[in-house]
């Protein structure tokens, strides 16, 4: 009996173990940077899911078929939600168009992994402090990362910022620590130095976490996220205060005879100087982030219910922006911070942009239920964590990164471990089948994810010939690039760029027009413009610029090209020229720089040169 129930421990531990081990490589997702291929922060980690999950998948099918006794799987309702909200995705997605592919199969995989970490943890629920045990430990080589890039040992992923971590700018980075920081503190609360059976464990663990939170703590500043902060202090107080705070505040108020009303009427003061503050350290951006809001909230009026579909965001807006600036509405301030970023700088508008009213409710409703199951399941550094996320997420742009969707996907499994359950999975055939389907699933996204693997390569290869200038034996290759990648407006332009080189304007100004469906980028309608005038067609030329100056009206650039297009002398306009000309040498930029010198120089000289008189 006792070597039998050894042979049983032993069979579980190398199964947890095989588990385990698959659970590392998906988290490791977050350090992924793939050289070789184009936008390597981003699509690596993206081939990196597709691998993972699918070795998830088998490690998971292995376990379930060697596990004699398996567990009743219950469906729950954040289980019924999160497919509600494929479904709104793919419902809502532009088949026609296809914008996204790359992040369709991305979404898919995620289903995957999130269905595979239900039936593992419902079978194994020891595993679920294991998770948070990967993220705490990806969180302290994040802070140790950022620390050696402070002290210049290792370069950071981008040109100007000197602390990003494995992410590509401060932002993102520092919201990934204060993701972390509230599961290190609600360990570091947790710790019970009575219990003697596991005293030593314990008191590992407690110091681990402590080294952890203090090491986030000394990098969190450095990042300047201003929101990062605000979510660090939200979620941990929130922590704090689920584990003491009450009763410390209670206690506080009785032994001071302090009446509740002016504590909370003092606290609400501090908030609102610290907010004040925060907005002062950096006032134009926080105006551009309130103006995006504003834009994006118009836009999502006008498709409130079909949105406009994944990946529709960047092309929205900038129709949004440039009606919102064309009808007169916009003030002063509002035009001069205006830019077309790619993201909404909230992921609850951008989400109710792309995917209508109805998406955004399911996925609130998916995260305020994760947030109950998690607080009824005592899971308090992980509600801590995705408050955090929430909180971040409401004025940056973590989910536009593959790497904390799957930080998300673990957190929603471990809160919904002990979920309501509402249909269930008797027979043991039936779970194998649905562990079988999940494989199969996982097996045709990463394949199909794959394919898009080489073009990524070979557009790393053409873009560094094209840099040095070696654009004849490129453009049959970026032509070939662009049938395989036809949804990165970045790949289009630079293939326009190949056939303008080549002054084959017809060509290029067919990917531009493309590019234009899935990019709000002013140089695309700039270079567009160019092509047509070049091609006599001066009327869609003039029309582009107008529209560009609509969605960005402090630019100076297409100002410029309009004085180009006016002056010709097939369609030589004088009034026109000289009220754009005027613009151009008065007009005060954002940023004074030699290429706008440039411009000012060319347009007197070609005003002193057709002698008129800009008044």
């Amino acid at each position: 009996m006792e070597k039998h129930l050894s042979r049983g421990n032993v069979c579980l531990s190398i199964r947890l173990l095989l588990l385990m081990l698959a659970i590392v490589l998906v988290g490791c997702t977050l350090f992924v940077i793939t050289p070789e291929l184009e936008d390597s922060m981003t699509v690596g980690k993206v081939f990196w899911l597709h691998l993972s999950t699918l070795l998830l998948a088998g490690c998971a099918a292995v376990a379930f078929l060697w596990e004699h006794h398996l567990k009743y799987f219950y469906f729950s309702i954040a289980d019924g939600l999160f497919l509600a909200f494929a479904g709104i995705v793919l419902l809502t997605y532009d088949w026609e168009l296809n914008p996204a592919p790359e992040k369709l199969l991305f979404g898919g995989q995620l289903l995957v992994l999130w269905f595979l970490l239900r039936l593992m943890l419902n079978q194994w629920p020891q595993l679920c402090e294991y998770i948070l045990l990967v993220l705490v430990v990806t969180g302290l080589v994040e802070s140790v990362w950022g620390v050696l890039q402070l002290y210049g040992v290792v370069a950071s992923n981008h040109g100007i910022f000197r602390l990003t971590g494995s992410f590509y700018n401060p932002g993102p980075y520092s919201g990934y620590l204060a993701l972390v920081l509230p599961m290190c503190l609600w360990k570091v609360l947790s710790y019970d130095r009575k219990n003697t059976s596991r005293l030593l464990v314990n008191k590992i663990i407690y110091y681990m976490m402590c080294g952890i939170a203090l090491m986030i703590l000394i990098v969190l500043p450095a990042g300047m996220s201003r929101t990062a902060w605000i979510a660090s202090i939200i979620a941990c107080g929130w922590v704090y205060w689920y584990k003491y705070g009450a009763m410390q505040v209670k206690a506080l108020l009785e032994k001071y005879r302090i009446k509740p009303i002016v504590f909370f009427i003092g606290l609400l003061f501090i908030i609102i100087m610290f907010a004040f503050g925060l907005f002062v350290l950096k006032k134009d951006s926080a105006l551009g982030r309130l103006l995006l809001w504003k834009v994006t909230g118009k836009a999502i009026m006008e498709q409130p219910f079909t949105g406009v579909g994944l990946g529709g965001f960047p092309v929205a807006y900038a129709e949004a922006q440039a009606k919102y600036f064309s009808s007169g509405k916009a003030s002063g301030p509002e035009i001069w911070v205006a830019d077309c970023p790619d993201y909404a700088f909230n992921e609850f508008l951008q989400i109710g942009l792309e995917q209508g009213i109805i998406g955004l409710l399911l996925f609130m409703l998916l995260l305020c239920y994760s947030i109950a199951s998690g607080i009824r399941a005592k899971q308090i550094g992980v509600v801590g964590s995705l408050l955090a996320l929430m909180i971040f997420s409401l004025a940056s742009y973590p989910l536009q990164l593959p790497e904390l969707w799957v930080v998300l996907v673990f957190l929603l499994a471990v809160s919904n471990n002990d979920a309501g359950k509402f249909r269930y999975v008797r027979k043991r055939s039936a779970v194998l089948l649905i562990i079988g389907g999940l494989g199969l699933s996982a097996y045709g996204f990463c394949s199909h994810g794959l394919q898009y693997y080489p073009a990524y390569k070979e557009w790393r290869y053409v873009k560094q010939l094209h840099n040095a200038g070696i654009d004849d034996s490129v453009i049959d290759a970026y032509t070939n690039l662009t049938l395989q990648l036809p949804h990165r407006p970045e790949l289009l332009f630079e293939t326009a760029l190949c056939f303008n080189g080549e002054k084959r304007y017809e060509q290029a100004t067919h990917w531009l027009y493309r590019a234009m469906k899935l990019s709000n980028n002013p140089m695309i309608y700039y270079v567009t413009a160019q092509n047509e005038q070049l091609m006599g067609n001066y009327h869609h030329a003039e029309r582009l610029l107008l529209h560009s100056i609509q969605m960005l009206p402090e630019r100076i650039y297409p100002y410029y090209l309009l004085t180009q297009l006016y002056s010709d002398s097939l369609f030589f306009q004088k009034d026109k020229y000289c009220k754009v000309a005027k613009y151009v040498l008065e007009h005060r930029p954002k940023v004074e720089s030699p290429a706008i010198q440039e411009m000012r120089k060319k347009v007197q000289e070609h005003v002193t040169k057709l002698k008129l008189q800009i008044e």
